[in-house]
């Protein structure tokens, strides 16, 4: 016989005792504008109701609704019920207070001791949103599931469902701080026993967007591991397990860990620049990921005058903003597509008179200008990248005639163009290229970024 929700409580404190949190989860897809304890106690009170009508009215029924009556006020705990047995002069058993809930041992009638571990584990933290999760042990899980089928209860929450809202209410209102379902500043989770539990935090990384200009030669934009040991440190490499002894990242990065107290940091660039090449101009966009911070709300001009003044001669940043993962991926997106403008000082092999080298340039600009370029990945980057043919465009070309021997060109390409390799040809990797259109080898000295145009 299919019984209906009230059997069905009925039936269940026959045989356990579970919370009113608990029995109401239970029901949880039915009825809205409620809370789970509202749920159950409405169900209880109904059940209380209806049989002490009973009692009062249907003598051949009194035995039965007596019985109810008890199994409420003894098995549920449930306090209409004992006041009703009390009224009409009928004896029950006196609650065991010993007695715990059968599907959670307790934990929804003393949540506030799971919110005073987060809030000590978290009093070291600044953060404005949070979101709770759960991990219960497998005999929560387990024996929810057995106590289900026993009773053929379909319109159940989950546990975990129930015990993150619970929690994050009570916290909530506590800490007067929102939850945050998609990215919130702090995850907190709960890993469950019936009698025992730990906190572990997620803190979400703090991104923050700038624009650096590298203003020295002769160091990479990321920490570079020494080639021999592979950064653990050996002989080659002073044991300091890096090829050069610093780079953009490591003279940026420390000061904006020591300012937020992060654990460690990420350097995200839109493409870098050669080792031997500045970064000149408006600078190239950045986005520092720093790791597990204590402190969010930083005062970014103030960290961006106090590494500009240290860093002097060296690297400058500007324009920081706070950012976010999203924008991570759109700027590594955008960085093969965006222009950029390359001053570069060219030596020829051979003497080039000026008018001679008036006409290449304009044959040059002819031929490339606007145009495709194709270029074999290069021979000084092989050992590390794919071998690929990249379709690049050329934009726009400026020369200056120097002396016979050396020139100066403004160079507008698109994004990820190896520039040295469009001048030199590359063993004629890259067609075509400076070199193959003024018949003579080119070679590039010093080349700069004067300008990202994103």
């Amino acid at each position: 016989m299919k019984l209906n929700i009230l059997d069905k409580v009925l039936k269940i404190y026959q045989k356990y005792y579970i919370c009113p949190y608990c029995l109401g989860r239970m029901f949880a897809l039915l009825g809205t504008d409620t809370t789970n304890f509202k749920r159950a106690y409405s169900l209880l009170l109904s059940l209380t109701l209806e049989n002490h009508r009973i009692l009062l009215t249907n003598k051949n029924k009194e035995n039965n609704a007596l019985l109810n009556l008890r199994i409420l006020a003894e098995n549920a705990k449930f306090s209409p019920a004992r006041k009703v047995l009390e009224k009409e002069g009928h004896e029950y058993t006196q609650i065991d207070s010993t007695k715990t809930c059968y599907l959670c041992n307790n934990i929804f009638l003393n949540l506030q001791k799971y919110v005073n571990k987060a809030i000590n584990n978290t009093e070291n933290y600044e953060y404005n949103t949070f979101l709770c999760g759960t991990s219960p042990n497998s005999k929560i899980i387990n024996q929810e599931d057995r106590f289900k089928a026993e009773f053929n209860l379909l319109e159940s929450e989950s546990f975990k469902t129930h015990f993150n809202r619970e929690i994050g209410k009570l916290l909530s209102s506590i800490i007067n701080k929102p939850p945050e379902f998609e990215n919130p500043d702090i995850l907190i989770i709960y890993s469950l026993d019936f009698d025992e539990f730990e906190v572990q935090l997620l803190v979400r990384s703090l991104f923050i967007y700038g624009r650096y200009n590298k203003l020295i030669r002769g160091i990479p934009q990321t920490r570079w591991p020494c080639r021999k040991c592979k950064g653990k440190g050996c002989d080659k490499c002073n044991f300091t397990g890096t090829q050069y002894d610093t780079s953009v990242e490591q003279l940026i990065n420390p000061l904006f860990i020591e300012k937020s107290k992060a654990t460690g940091s990420k350097f995200h660039g839109a493409g870098r620049e050669d080792i031997d090449v500045r970064m000149l101009g408006n600078g190239r966009p950045f986005i520092l990921e720093l790791k597990e911070p204590k402190t969010r709300n930083l005062d970014l001009n103030y960290i961006m005058v106090e590494l500009n003044n240290t860093q002097d001669g060296k690297v400058q940043i500007s324009n920081l903003k706070f950012s976010n993962k999203k924008e991570v991926i759109a700027l590594k997106a955008k960085a093969e597509n965006t222009k950029k403008v390359y001053l570069a000082l060219i030596e020829a092999e051979e003497a080039i008179e000026i008018k001679e080298f008036e006409t290449k340039l304009n044959l040059l600009k002819k031929t490339i200008e606007n145009n495709k370029i194709y270029q074999r990945t290069p021979n000084r980057v092989s050992h590390r990248r794919a071998d690929l043919i990249r379709e690049k465009y050329v934009y726009k070309i400026e020369g200056e005639y120097i002396t016979s021997n050396l020139f100066q060109f403004t160079i507008e390409t698109q994004g990820g163009t190896y520039i040295k390799e469009l001048i030199s040809g590359d063993d004629g990797r890259t067609k075509p290229s400076f070199s193959e259109e003024f018949g003579s080898k080119l070679i590039c000295k010093e080349l700069d970024v004067i300008d990202i145009k994103d």
